[in-house]
């Protein structure tokens, strides 16, 4: 990484930082929530893939679909099961 991409990874860092204090019971609130959504998202996708034999239907576990079900939840992750059957 360059150095500008760690100064802008420090400013970001600094710039939560400075929102958890302003405003603690709403910044840990929307963290705990997204951090929820992410654990709820990963045990469906692992369970979309322990069920991959019988359903011959497997989601790669990545970045991508992580973000998908972490911003999008169990809808998001059926739209990617849809596609991935097709």
């Amino acid at each position: 990484m360059n150095l500008w991409q760690y100064l802008l990874v420090l400013l970001a860092g600094l710039a939560l930082v400075f929102v958890a204090c302003l405003v603690p019971e709403r910044f840990f609130r929307l963290v705990g929530r997204a951090m929820a959504n992410v654990a709820m998202g990963m045990a469906l996708l692992l369970l979309i893939n322990a069920c991959a034999g019988w359903t011959a239907l497997q989601l790669p576990v990545n970045g991508l679909t992580m973000a998908v079900s972490a911003l999008l939840g169990a809808p998001g992750m059926a739209t990617l099961a849809v596609i991935a059957a097709i």
